[in-house]
């Protein structure tokens, strides 16, 4: 499976995230519902660049064939996702995890003695946070 990675929110800007930002987020969090060959077509098209006529000639199945199931797979993630919301859960977590370290970021100016070593811990412990969710 693949590992999520930190993506920029488009949300801060008001953007729409691009959709294969989106697939991307999708597979890492409900990947493994998938069966092994929604999961091969899958990533085969998405993350690997293979035209749908590529992985019909590679597998010996045909090309509507591969359309129907990395359809059906894309649908099944978005499927999970608006019953069990998990990835919007995880942006509005990073944002506001985001949010929290700008406000700390502001502060240091403003802090003075011990404070500073205990806000620094804060944040880095906010950004290793942070991190540890995105790999």
């Amino acid at each position: 499976m693949y590992k999520i990675r930190y993506v920029k929110f488009y949300t801060f800007t008001g953007e729409k995230m691009p959709d294969l930002i989106r697939i991307s987020l999708l597979y890492d969090f409900y990947g493994t519902f998938l069966t092994e060959k929604q999961r091969e077509f899958f990533e085969l098209h998405f993350f690997n660049d293979w035209s749908l006529s590529e992985i019909a000639e590679n597998y010996g199945v045909t090309r509507q064939n591969v359309f129907d199931v990395v359809n059906r797979s894309t649908a099944l993630l978005e499927e999970y996702e608006k019953k069990l919301g998990m990835v919007e859960r995880f942006i509005s977590m990073t944002k506001d995890i985001e949010r929290i370290l700008k406000s700390l970021k502001e502060l240091r100016p403003f802090v003075i003695g011990d404070g500073k070593a205990k806000l620094e811990k804060i944040y880095n412990e906010l950004a290793t946070l942070i991190k540890e969710g995105c790999e």
